[in-house]
């Protein structure tokens, strides 16, 4: 008997200590399922500078969120999502799914790239969200019990994209975004995962780029390098030359060649 009530001492010490352990971490634990899931979701590294909770009032922040931008292109992220507060039903907190009512994210950046191969980064990003879309799916079926959400109101503005392309030497140009606003995500399929909320957010903040940037006349850039783009200037050059002086040519040229 005395032996018993040891061992049952000792495995409530080890509880105990174990949720001590977890409670002081839990900022730590928060970040550490942001970049995993993240980085699963996009294929490209997910980071996160720091994640404060509040429980007891169901409040928390996350800052230095950045979504790494895919191979072969000059800018480290693709998005750094700034300053981000979350609020949550607190009632829910121990339930499957957890209800957050409220994720405002201020004053995010978006990198939009067209390279010297005529290919966007958002392009590559949104083919990455579509292979992990399936990867995600064929992980539900499997009946794994994965903690989900339902997010009452999602806010994303003051939002602006920095575009760069190769075939125009690469000089940024700056684009401001729409506000996006979503509502009950997740509540019609009994919540979404981490990995689901991920891959929603990056593909309304990839449209509303793609959207916002059309009006710099880039898709004309799409699918053709940049190579292509110099030697179609200079044929033009070439052929203008033997009616109107060499600098006019050139000046309509390049007019032609960049939209303006």
């Amino acid at each position: 008997m005395k032996k018993l009530m040891i061992t049952v001492i000792g495995l409530l010490a080890v509880v105990t200590v174990g949720l001590v352990f977890v409670w002081s971490n839990l900022d730590g634990i928060v970040k550490e399922a942001i970049q995993t899931h993240g980085s699963e979701a996009t294929k490209t590294q997910v980071s996160v500078a720091n994640v404060a909770l509040k429980l007891e009032s169901g409040q928390a922040s996350i800052s230095g969120l950045n979504v790494g931008n895919p191979s072969g292109f000059s800018e480290p992220n693709i998005f750094e999502l700034g300053e981000i507060s979350v609020k949550i039903d607190i009632s829910s907190i121990n339930e499957n799914p957890i209800v957050i009512d409220e994720i405002m994210i201020k004053a995010p950046v978006v990198a939009y790239e067209i390279n010297k191969s005529g290919t966007s980064n958002a392009d590559v990003l949104k083919k990455n969200l579509g292979v992990s879309e399936s990867s995600s799916s064929a992980s539900s079926s499997s009946g794994e019990d994965e903690v989900k959400m339902i997010i009452r109101k999602l806010v994303v503005e003051g939002s602006k994209a920095k575009v760069r392309i190769a075939a125009m030497g690469g000089e940024e140009q700056s684009v401001s975004l729409a506000r996006i606003q979503l509502t009950d995500i997740g509540k019609k399929s009994g919540g979404a995962t981490a990995a689901e909320v991920a891959q929603l957010l990056s593909s309304k903040l990839l449209g509303n780029v793609k959207t916002s940037v059309a009006k710099l006349g880039v898709k004309k850039y799409l699918g053709k390098s940049a190579d292509s783009f110099k030697k179609g200037a200079l044929d033009k050059v070439g052929n203008a030359a033997t009616g109107v002086g060499v600098d006019g040519a050139a000046g309509d040229a390049m007019k032609g060649l960049f939209g303006k």
